[in-house]
């Protein structure tokens, strides 16, 4: 009874070892934490490159995951995805990956794979492990496990080089890592890329899925105009959705158009959206005036 009685009085309640991925991220600048707002059905692409995420959505249900592990198909029941997007900038690759990660209700890590360089020896391939080792210690230590985002991925993607200059040794070495930790990856991981020509064959066989985003075709195109044109505002008598629709546009250089478009409007007398206004705006994009690839969401 003495023996009891000391456990019931020395007993600590267990501390849960779950906490925010925040608390995790608190002191790291070189990701982004983002809670997906986007659905699937929200993005205008073509049908066939819709099946193919709601059927990688549909691997993943839980009963389907049970399903393969019981065959021995997989050797546990998690959910994993190793997923490449790839196409031209602006053609929705950031956007889909968040609405799937709205689809399975995780939150996403996103991480600018343009910020990995640096001109310090060594601090190149610290940095790809750092990446893998803070999403290891977030699964582990954290309440929801997210998506792995790496957008603009091209420099760990790319073939590697045969080349003895310091640069050369160091980029092969980073790829080396890279390769290594996404063959030890559990959990879903998606990499963007614009250039699949130029994938290195070893990172090919490690994706399950690599999924092709295409600039939109004249149909899509007017769904996307029909979407970003503003609601509420006027339209001289003469505009045509089908003549703007006929200029070959990303979503994301549709949206600018339609902003940019907007600015010079909202500040003339009148108010009123002129195609003038509007062909202008799309000459100035095609003519790469301004920066297509900062645009948020695409």
């Amino acid at each position: 009874i003495d023996e009891i009685l000391q456990r019931i009085i020395n007993f600590e309640p267990k501390q849960s070892k779950k906490i925010k991925i925040e608390s995790v991220l608190k002191d790291q600048d070189i990701f982004e934490l983002i809670e997906p707002s986007t659905d699937i059905n929200d993005i205008i692409m073509p049908e066939n490159t819709k099946e193919l995420l709601e059927n990688i959505l549909k691997q993943q249900d839980k009963k389907v995951l049970e399903r393969l592990h019981s065959w021995g198909i997989k050797s546990n029941k998690n959910i994993e995805a190793k997923i490449i997007f790839y196409g031209p900038a602006g053609t929705g690759k950031t956007m889909s990956a968040l609405a799937m990660a709205k689809s399975m209700k995780k939150p996403v890590l996103s991480f600018d794979c343009s910020k990995i360089l640096s001109k310090w020896v060594g601090e190149s391939e610290q940095n790809v492990r750092k990446i893998f080792d803070t999403y290891k210690n977030i699964v582990q230590t954290c309440k929801q496990s997210p998506i792995l985002l790496l957008n603009e991925a091209d420099q760990f993607l790319s073939t590697r080089v045969d080349g003895s200059s310091g640069s050369d040794k160091m980029h092969n070495q980073m790829q080396n890592i890279f390769l290594e930790q996404i063959e030890r990856f559990s959990g879903v991981i998606i990499a963007t890329t614009n250039f699949l020509e130029s994938l290195d064959s070893a990172f090919s066989r490690r994706f399950d899925y690599k999924i092709e985003f295409k600039k939109p075709d004249f149909k899509d195109r007017l769904k996307i105009w029909e979407k970003f044109l503003p609601k509420k505002a006027l339209f001289e008598k003469d505009f045509d959705i089908n003549i703007l629709s006929n200029y070959e546009l990303s979503g994301a250089q549709i949206l600018m158009v339609v902003k940019n478009t907007a600015l010079k409007v909202a500040v003339s007398q009148d108010g009123v959206f002129k195609m003038q206004d509007f062909i202008e705006s799309i000459q100035k994009e095609l003519n790469s005036s301004f920066d297509k690839s900062k645009i948020v969401g695409f």
